[in-house]
């Protein structure tokens, strides 16, 4: 499943047990209302006009930007609060604050590793789960102080929510008399959560078994505490049918949302003693420890969604221009995207790094913008062009440098649009550089945009047999071409070009 289809927001904390579905096209309003389509009427610190949430199609799938409406309370999303009327895409599995309420994402189509805690709820009594102050139980020992600042660093260092878990359910394992761990975190349905990682036997024929009544409990924002010697009603075997001793569930929050659980228990006999009001506190500080990582994470996460937004505009933008150069010029139609394609795996061929090849891709793309500049008259001339014609065409590399000067996020393809006509020995236009004073991207772009050239016909002649423009690109080595990149050149494999020149022939047949 696409990620963003079929998204659902789930209440897993609040006033009210409220769902919406996110479907369809149009933009869904959240606030106090009665007209939105998520009404929170409860929730005093709501606002009438709270947030909304707004579908995008990209490609085959759908996604949803959640953007808070300037409300007065505001809107937090894993713990950071947004910018007012500022969008940022959601996904599954994240949590959404809406003072009382708690959301989260859920996708009922996406496997995650997901188990039904322990149904105690009917058997247990109220005496077999105490909540626990966080205050009390005194200072921490100096071994768990130093094992909670050892471990503190590993957690902070986890590069992923999953690898922090690691490292959080490895510091509670051996700093704690519980033998047993596991880090979960809500999944947005009744009894299930997601186990983030595991230490010792929590998990019992494949399936990790975990109170549901400590977690719902624990779901309130405060640590909790069962022992199997408060239970006092005969028929509480339910969740003693794992021979769990004792057990302790400790939240961990972002702002007022419970992100996840460190849950911890003793099992088959294995009493912890009188020492577990520092294992309460060790746990207490390991949650908080493990929240500012998460905060910190989430963090990160979402300034990489915001730039993800970004990135998506910049390339509707391009993909608009390059669409205007088709409009302006339908013999060259896929041009462009061809050139952008053999240029990017050109590069790749090379060795240059990930970070660069996009904007190479890019500058492949708009590397004849300027082309909008030059009458549509002498684009499309069938027969030769006089000197006067072909100076206005040799304006084009400096006409779309102009045009694209304005858009600061295209600075480094500048370079690339303005000589991707130059040539080895300094014969070509518009600077007449030579060698490798031609800029990387332009020496890229200038075997590309020749190879495809001469294989793609044109309104003055068919497109040439492929051998015949391999060697002619062999032949222009170390004149028009640098001699390095043809050599790497002609080793390519062409198979996805070919695919792409079929698709655009099919599109606009001479």
């Amino acid at each position: 499943m696409s990620e963003g289809t079929d998204l659902q927001l789930k209440t897993i904390h609040g006033p009210e047990n409220l769902t919406l579905a996110l479907s369809g096209d149009k933009m869904l309003t959240i606030g106090r209302r009665p007209e939105h389509d998520l009404i929170l009427a409860s929730g005093a610190t709501v606002s009438r006009d709270h947030a909304f949430l707004t579908p995008h199609q990209v490609g085959k799938s759908r996604k949803w930007t959640l953007q808070d409406n300037g409300s007065r309370h505001g809107t937090t999303l894993n713990g950071v609060r947004l910018e007012p009327n500022r969008g940022v895409s959601i996904r599954a599995g994240d949590l959404i604050v809406i003072e009382p309420f708690t959301f989260q994402v859920v996708d009922p189509h996406q496997k995650r590793n997901l188990t039904q805690t322990i149904d105690d709820s009917l058997h247990a009594t109220g005496a077999s789960i105490r909540r626990i102050e966080k205050t009390q139980g005194g200072g921490l020992a100096h071994e768990k102080l130093r094992a909670l600042l050892t471990c503190s660093r590993e957690i902070h260092e986890a590069g992923s929510e999953v690898a922090m878990a690691a490292a959080v359910a490895e510091a509670a394992a051996a700093a704690t008399a519980f033998g047993n761990v596991a880090i979960v975190k809500p999944a947005g349905s009744e009894g299930m959560v997601e186990v983030l990682a595991t230490k010792g036997r929590i998990v019992n024929d494949g399936v990790p078994n975990i109170s549901r009544s400590l977690l719902d409990a624990a779901l309130e924002g405060e640590p909790v505490r069962f022992q199997r010697t408060e239970v006092v009603d005969d028929q509480a075997q339910s969740i003693m049918q794992y021979s769990i001793e004792e057990a302790l569930c400790v939240p961990i929050m972002l702002g007022h949302a419970v992100a996840g659980c460190i849950y911890l228990d003793n099992r088959d006999g294995q009493l912890q003693g009188q020492h577990v009001m520092d294992d309460v506190e060790f746990c207490t500080g390991l949650a908080e420890i493990t929240a500012l990582a998460m905060s910190n994470l989430m963090r990160v996460d979402i300034e990489r969604r915001h730039a993800e937004e970004r990135q998506g505009l910049l390339l509707g933008t391009v993909g608009a221009l390059v669409a205007a150069i088709d409009a302006k010029d339908t013999y060259t139609q896929g041009h462009s995207v061809r050139v952008a394609w053999l240029s990017k795996t050109l590069a790749e061929a090379v060795g240059v790094q990930v970070t660069t090849l996009e904007e190479i891709h890019i500058c492949g793309l708009v590397h004849d913008i300027g082309k909008i500049g030059i009458p549509e008259a002498i684009l499309r001339k069938a027969g030769k062009l006089t000197d006067d014609e072909y100076d206005r065409i040799k304006q084009h590399p400096v006409i779309g440098e102009k045009i694209l000067a304005g858009v600061p996020q295209l600075c480094t393809v500048l370079p690339g649009v303005r000589s991707h006509h130059e040539r080895w020995d300094g014969r070509g236009y518009p600077d007449g550089t030579k060698e490798k004073d031609t800029p990387f991207f332009g020496r890229l772009l200038g075997v590309a945009d020749a190879f495809d050239a001469m294989c793609s016909s044109r309104a003055y002649r068919e497109g040439l047999d492929r051998g015949e423009v391999l060697e002619e690109v062999q032949k222009c080595s170390g004149s028009q071409f640098d001699p390095e990149l043809v050599e790497v050149f002609l080793t390519l494999d062409f198979s996805e070009y070919d695919q792409m020149i079929a698709k655009h022939t099919s599109q606009n047949p001479l």
